[in-house]
């Protein structure tokens, strides 16, 4: 039932999201004294009205926790309050059940488990759950209780939309109050209806323990601290707010820009994350989910990592020595490693929902999806010679990479960790999340490739640094520096033409190309593109514009001249 359903997924009803705008916010933000969310309304547990986002957040006249806080969280499966246009899928309605572990620092409230954290073992919820670093503090009128807030992003397990919610309760030494949740903002598929606000007050039990690794986890907190890249206000670079305007425009959701910044001379200028209740308390926290620029962002990135391990032949490999269900269809011969990260297979992939749906979505394990694939048939182009946009074929070169990367290796393990390990963790960077197949216990899962990526604002910056510097990270150079130069023609060959596709004008290793025109220069920009639109843009002297969104706003020129201009790119 929940794979027919989910079919709409990627139909295109753009009316629907401009007809079911959600009211502005016009609520009350928190002040001294509290007013809402107080420590008897916790305790008690009664479902709790949308509130402004600063009721979840320390306010500037707390103090410093009394009490550390130590110990696993376990949160029961409850229902929320999700009110939608439309039939809940199965388990949308269920907060998820998880144990969380959590140790404090300096008023930092840290989980123990920073990764994605899949719940399907647990119960019905079709969430899983990323859980962020929080804080904890004391209000005067709160008694002998202190307070905790956590960032916590929901996510499904076969797209990878990103719900950003926000959790808060009160505690003392040895017990806490019911957990307080809401969701207020979301990068998700406006065009399947899914827009909407999620709150809940969640069932919860406190096993109080000190953890015996707490130093270690301490100490990489502060690891990931000291390597974020400097974040300010983009109101100290954009001081006109001529860029702050355009991440402003509400459009659909009443939620605008889901995240919008530029990095210029080694610092990200952040505007305000926005959600329809307020700003959203922990931007930096905030995962966005990001659809196609997974191809570039996850798919690029591994394959690019693999040429530098084992050598550009890689890239000419071929599919059919390593995906067996493709080995004896006829328009899978000749088609390589490299044809498949830049759309060139002439195979019969699409992007229309009937053949995602059923080639990616309905089958969840690997070897499912290979086999719907396989049955998709020829295209009329040869391998190399025509661009045509499948996410199928991000898909097969997992499963191709998988098997190369086995073979490699002599292990069963997923390639993608040592991704992980030789390319993310090197830069602080390895909670980054894609989606996988889902697989029996036992099984490996892969990366999708194609759609799923879940990034914070510093893990997506890092990843796009490293293509912006050719692959190396300080003294290591993790990519292939020949292919990274390709993805912006810095060599003689320009990419696969498009062919006039609205999207770009040419297509170079999962990224796109075009000419912008600011002022009294033109420029090439490259770019990761994901559905709804997704962008990373890069531009000359070493600027990149990050805007996230689910609102289908593909133009983006103006967007990009004004941040040349604020940027001097032209000079």
């Amino acid at each position: 039932m929940f794979k027919q359903r989910y079919l709409i997924t990627f139909l295109f009803i753009l009316i629907w999201g401009c007809e079911h705008r959600p009211e502005s916010w016009e609520g009350e933000i928190l002040e001294q004294p509290r007013t809402k969310l107080l420590v008897s309304d916790l305790l008690k547990g009664d479902a709790q009205e949308l509130l402004d986002m600063s009721f979840f957040a320390q306010p500037s006249w707390a103090s410093p926790a009394k009490e550390s806080f130590s110990g696993t969280i376990s949160l029961s499966e409850a229902v929320l309050n999700f009110p939608k246009a439309k039939e809940y899928y199965p388990g949308e309605n269920l907060f998820p059940s998880f144990p969380i572990g959590f140790t404090s620092y300096q008023n930092k409230l840290i989980p123990l488990q920073q990764q994605k954290i899949s719940t399907k073992p647990n119960g019905s919820s079709y969430w899983d759950v990323v859980v962020g670093t929080g804080k904890i503090w004391h209000e005067e009128g709160d008694g002998a209780w202190d307070r905790a807030s956590f960032p916590l992003t929901l996510t499904d397990r076969w797209v990878g939309q990103a719900r950003n919610c926000v959790a808060t309760f009160v505690y003392q030494k040895d017990s806490i109050s019911p957990v307080c949740v809401q969701c207020s903002q979301e990068t998700a598929d406006i065009d399947d209806q899914q827009l909407g606000n999620i709150s809940g007050m969640l069932p919860a039990t406190f096993l109080p323990q000190k953890n015996e690794d707490s130093a270690i986890i301490i100490e990489n907190f502060q690891k990931r601290q000291a390597s974020k890249i400097p974040i300010l206000p983009l109101k100290k670079l954009d001081q006109s707010g001529r860029i702050a305007s355009y991440f402003d425009t509400f459009r659909s959701t009443n939620a605008p820009t889901s995240l919008g910044a530029i990095y210029h001379d080694g610092r990200i200028y952040l505007h305000p994350p926005k959600t329809r209740h307020g700003n959203y308390p922990y931007p930096e926290e905030m995962r966005h989910g990001l659809y196609s620029v997974t191809k570039s962002m996850a798919g690029a990135l591994a394959l690019l990592y693999f040429a530098e391990r084992y050598g550009e032949a890689i890239f000419d490999e071929l599919i059919t020595d390593y995906v067996p269900p493709l080995a004896t269809k006829e328009e899978w011969k000749g088609v390589t490693f490299s044809h498949t990260l830049n759309m060139v297979t002439g195979t019969n992939g699409g992007e229309d929902a009937a053949r995602l749906f059923e080639t990616l979505i309905a089958p969840e394990t690997a070897e499912a999806a290979i086999a719907k694939i396989a049955e998709l048939g020829d295209a009329p182009p040869l391998p190399g010679e025509k661009f045509h946009y499948a996410s199928t074929n991000l898909f097969v070169l997992s499963y191709a990479l998988q098997q190369y990367v086995s073979e490699k290796e002599n292990s069963e393990e997923s390639y993608w960790k040592l991704v992980e390990e030789n390319v993310l963790k090197p830069m602080q960077a390895e909670n980054f999340s894609v989606l996988h197949t889902i697989e029996e216990p036992g099984k490996t899962a892969i990366p999708i490739l194609a759609y799923g990526a879940l990034p914070n604002l510093d893990e997506a910056a890092k990843i796009a640094l490293l293509f912006a510097n050719e692959g190396r990270y300080k003294d290591q150079q993790l990519l292939n520096k020949d292919k990274v130069q390709q993805i912006f023609s810095k060599n003689e060959w320009p990419g696969h033409d498009t062919s006039g596709d609205y999207r770009g004008s040419y297509y170079r290793h999962s990224f796109w190309s075009k000419k912008i025109t600011s002022q009294n220069c033109t420029f090439d920009v490259t770019y990761m593109l994901g559905f709804g639109e997704n962008y990373i843009v890069f531009l000359p002297n070493d600027v990149i514009l990050f805007r996230f969104l689910d609102e289908h706003d593909l133009d983006i020129d103006e967007l990009i001249q004004e941040t040349a201009a604020v940027t001097n790119i032209c000079k």
